[in-house]
């Protein structure tokens, strides 16, 4: 009798469109100031919004957990605006810039995942009358609940050159990505652990080269990027000597691993895990896969042109690249066939550095 109950109580929330559909959509931006929302299974652009004040730029962004707003970092890095997927109307602004402190962003901020505060890296210089004076880099912390004139609620110092933040799965931990990757109370700033990428120790190994400020983890919680490096016991014109290799941390267990996987052959920007955790991939001008288990490339295909960022379908039968121009392509997993591609809308200057995400929510209104 319970079932029958359950079973016309649910059939009753569909009729009446109670019970929300979950769908996927993804989010790029774009010059002179755009973010647009894209709907994957119809391959079509179902939003554009126009961020306020935005100095024409748009730079890294985060959406909400729920999916109904996006931060996105602004006007030349020193402001973050909080635009309503929905409407497109602003709900959140934080200004950098205080009296005679120019504060700037550097790509790397994130949202906590209760969606109550805001994580952002900001470089400080106070601007005098015949110079510029260096003051200490931070990282501030804002309440997403305090509208359009946010103010950080605390604040405290972070190391130099950090291009990425990541906030843990429990929301415990704050990752701090630069020269190496800072494990740091959210709380007070304190490094409670470094785990080592420019100071690592490979025997017969360079430093390692890395550029990536694109936050791709959306389905898997893993953050990946590229590493670059040289074997230091090989000539230096023998293919061998040149590797490239995965860094992989897992954001909700804190397991952190680089593996070599080619002889470096071509150049690869950004990577996403696979939502099974078996491959990951990479775009530039070439789009790559790579199996996680033996650590060995086994796809590659040229594109129609340069990508610089992806991300992937939470069924893993999809990867999207985006970036650089004005135009996101759909490529088959396995086959790595292009099955899609989609222009954004007229005006497009080009998405540039901008960051590539998913969201899950129900489905955007007509």
């Amino acid at each position: 009798m319970r079932k029958i109950i359950f079973f016309l109580a649910f059939f009753s929330l569909l009729i009446t469109g109670a019970v929300a559909e979950d769908r996927e959509y993804l989010i790029t931006g774009s010059k002179p100031g755009y973010i647009h929302i894209l709907d994957m299974k119809k391959q079509a652009v179902v939003r554009s919004h126009k961020v306020p004040n935005s100095g024409h730029t748009i730079f890294s962004f985060t959406p909400a957990p729920d999916g109904k707003v996006v931060y996105v970092l602004t006007n030349r890095m020193k402001s973050i605006s909080g635009i309503d997927v929905d409407t497109g109307e602003q709900v959140f602004r934080a200004d950098f810039v205080e009296g005679d402190i120019r504060r700037q962003a550097f790509f790397a901020f994130d949202v906590s995942r209760d969606g109550k505060e805001l994580y952002v890296y900001q470089l400080s210089t106070r601007i005098m009358l015949s110079e510029y004076r260096q003051l200490p880099t931070r990282i501030a912390v804002y309440n997403t609940a305090d509208g359009l004139n946010a103010k950080p609620v605390r604040s405290f110092e972070a190391p130099r050159r950090i291009h990425m933040l990541m906030k843990s799965t429990d929301d415990k931990w704050l990752y701090a990505a630069g020269f190496d990757i800072y494990k740091m109370n959210p709380q007070t700033g304190e490094i409670v652990e470094t785990l080592p990428l420019r100071n690592w120790t490979l025997k017969n190994r360079s430093l390692p080269d890395v550029l990536d400020f694109w936050p791709l983890w959306d389905q898997t919680d893993i953050f990946s990027t590229p590493v670059y490096s040289v074997k230091t016991d090989k000539a230096p014109d023998d293919p061998a000597a040149y590797k490239t290799g995965l860094l992989t941390l897992d954001l909700s267990t804190g397991k952190y691993d680089i593996n070599d996987f080619e002889n470096t052959s071509v150049l690869i920007f950004s990577t996403v895990i696979s939502p099974d955790r078996k491959h990951a991939f990479g775009t530039y001008t070439q789009l790559s896969r790579i199996d996680l288990n033996s650590h060995k490339l086994t796809g590659r295909i040229d594109q129609d042109h340069t990508y610089y960022a992806i991300n992937i379908a939470k069924d893993g039968k999809e990867v999207y690249v985006g970036g650089a121009a004005c135009d996101v392509a759909t490529y088959d997993t396995v086959t790595l066939k292009k099955t899609g591609q989609i222009f954004l809308p007229k005006g497009c200057g080009d998405q540039s550095t901008a960051s590539f995400r998913i969201i899950h929510r129900a489905a955007l209104t007509p």
